[in-house]
Order: C-alpha cells, then sequence, then structure tokens
C-alpha cells in the first residue's frame, strides 16, 4: 500500500460457516457505507468453513474490488481469525465486526464515526443494550463483566461488545495472543495498559436471523475456566 491511498477503514469479518446469512451482512455493510461517503475495505476471512461460504464470499468479492477475500482451511478460532484480518487490513482506521447482523450495519458505521469525531480517543467499541440472548446467557455475562470490573478495573460495560475500532499505527502495539474467547479482554487490557482512551458507544443487540450460534454450555464453562487461569497470570 506504499504507493496508493489507505482505505478510511478496514473491517475484518472472520466468518465461519455461514453461507446462509453472510451475503445479506455484506451487501448491508457495503450500503451503508457507501451511503455515507466512506472509503471502506471489508476483509473476509472464511477460515475452517464446511459449508458454500467459500463459493459465496468468493463471488461478492469478484463483484466488489473494495473487498478483501481470505480462504483459509484451518479454522484460528474466535480471536485468531479476527487477528488475521486485521493483520491484512490497509485501513487507516482498523476494526472488527460479526458475520452475523446481531449488530446491524448503520450501528457499525455508528461506532466508526464516533472514533472519527472524537479525536481526543484512539479506541471506539460498542455496549450492546437489549441484548436477544437468553437469561442463562445474560446471566453469565453479567457476572463475567462484573468480575472483569473487579479484578482489572477496565471501567467497561460490555467487554464482549462489537465492533472495536483502533488507529492504524496503535493496532500493532496492543496485538494479543489470546485465539479464543479471552480475545477482547486482553486486547482491551493492552490498550488500557498503553492509556489508550476508549469509548463505549451504545447499540441495540439483534437476534441472530440465520445459521446457528456456536456458544453452548460447553463453551461458556470453558470460558469460565480459561478466564479464572487468565486471572493466575496477573
Amino acid at each position: 500500500m506504499e504507493n496508493k491511498k489507505r482505505p478510511e477503514v478496514s473491517i475484518a469479518i472472520p466468518i465461519y460457516n455461514e453461507e446462509k446469512g453472510i451475503e445479506k451482512t455484506i451487501r448491508n455493510l457495503v450500503r451503508v457505507f457507501s451511503e455515507n461517503k466512506v472509503d471502506y475495505q471489508l476483509v473476509l476471512v472464511n477460515h475452517g468453513s464446511s459449508d458454500k461460504t467459500e463459493g459465496v464470499v468468493n463471488k461478492m468479492g469478484f463483484e466488489n474490488k473494495k473487498l478483501k477475500i481470505i480462504n483459509l482451511s484451518k479454522n484460528l478460532g474466535y480471536g485468531g481469525g479476527i487477528m488475521y484480518g486485521m493483520d491484512h487490513s490497509d485501513g487507516e482506521i482498523v476494526g472488527f465486526t460479526c458475520a452475523d447482523e446481531e449488530v446491524s450495519a448503520e450501528d457499525v458505521y455508528k461506532v466508526y464515526n464516533n472514533l472519527i469525531k472524537n479525536n481526543q480517543y484512539q479506541v471506539s467499541k460498542s455496549r450492546r443494550m437489549k441484548r436477544k440472548d437468553g437469561l442463562f446467557r445474560k446471566i453469565t455475562t453479567f457476572v463475567f463483566n462484573s468480575f472483569i470490573h473487579l479484578r482489572f478495573g477496565l471501567g467497561l460495560k460490555d467487554i464482549n461488545g462489537y465492533p472495536i475500532f483502533i488507529k492504524r499505527d496503535l493496532y500493532p502495539l496492543v496485538k494479543t495472543k489470546e485465539i479464543a474467547y479471552l480475545f477482547n479482554l486482553d486486547f482491551l487490557l493492552k490498550m488500557k495498559n498503553k492509556r489508550y482512551k476508549i469509548m463505549e458507544i451504545p447499540i441495540i443487540h439483534r437476534q441472530r436471523e440465520v445459521g446457528e450460534s456456536y456458544m453452548n454450555m460447553s463453551r461458556i464453562f470453558k470460558m469460565a475456566f480459561g478466564f479464572f487461569y487468565y486471572c493466575l497470570k496477573f
């Protein structure tokens, strides 16, 4: 990118078995960022999918050169897919969002635009409101965020809220080796240690329309165990 103007923003989107919904997600992001006259880049990281996701994203990439398509045979994990996309992003601002439209394209733009408008901040992220999760998931999320506040004093309401956007030159300084579900926590703690100012933008959390969530009881207990092990390292 040395001799080319960088996009204003690059958004990494990790994708795993999203053949039914990914096209709608991407077309809505393209529409919203185009309507707001943002020079965007979407970095689609299809990692380990066993359905027809690869064919869907390849077709979209052929139609729109602002999409960077990356197909990998191995699943990189939640954080691994995000970081791979951010590492291959070209924008002045880099960030990530979900593939399932639980966060609308309008809210992705809202979080990005707030960072652009507020130069005193280095990072913007969402705080998901009116969450459509089940009761057990809501309780575990509340407990998780409360423990993090008590243990680390991050001062954030929604640790796992996405999207997250950060200025390009600062991202390499806070890269994390956490590739599973503690990715957000480690990422944000590194930002705190660098004294980056982080803003949380309220957005509406929506219910997944198609496909399936890969969050279940087993994964929640693994997250809990991983979190307590993580705390022992500090």
